[in-house]
């Protein structure tokens, strides 16, 4: 209905973010995999035919949590290429242990965004059961969806370490 027809040979590429909406009762029965539900798409063609195709059911996995959780809390869904942007992670101590953190921040091979700055950086001291806000530079210079990771941090009280793959994904768009 937007008044935009795809011609013949035309391909058009979409990206969906898909967020569940989960009550009370749900959240507490989540055990590993969560039901977002499905994709479905229709079209009407230029000789007025319907169209409709429908994915199967979608899910996603929820990652159990350990002593040490990740999780991003500022990112932009989409972002041009050669425009820098800040990533901000939020590393939470699940622990009775106070944490004293050291990150390190790998860059994947062939990867369309690379980080700027120091990748090697002293986080601190995090207290029991707490969690401290790291911000990140990045820099997009390749369009297309990208993956940003890898992280690794260490615990310098214990040399423990901590490895998580694909931080997240962004989508480049071209200047």
């Amino acid at each position: 209905s937007s008044g935009i027809n795809a011609e013949y040979g035309d391909t058009w590429q979409y990206v969906f973010k898909l967020t569940p909406k989960l009550d009370a009762h749900e959240k507490a029965n989540v055990k590993g995999v969560s039901s977002v539900g499905k994709l479905d798409i229709g079209w009407l063609s230029n000789f007025g035919e319907k169209g409709r195709i429908q994915s199967s059911q979608l899910q996603r996995l929820i990652q159990p949590q350990g002593e040490l959780v990740v999780t991003v809390q500022k990112m932009p869904h989409l972002i041009s290429t050669n425009k820098q942007f800040s990533l901000v992670l939020r590393l939470r101590n699940t622990t009775d242990r106070k944490y004293n953190l050291h990150l390190t921040l790998t860059q994947l091979p062939n990867a369309g965004v690379i980080w700027i700055g120091d990748t090697k950086k002293v986080v601190g001291e995090i207290f029991a059961c707490s969690f401290i806000d790291v911000t990140l530079d990045l820099l997009p210079v390749k369009s297309g969806v990208w993956e940003i990771g890898e992280l690794h941090i260490e615990n310098l009280l214990t040399n423990k370490k901590f490895s998580y793959g694909t931080i997240g994904q962004i989508l480049v768009g071209l200047d």
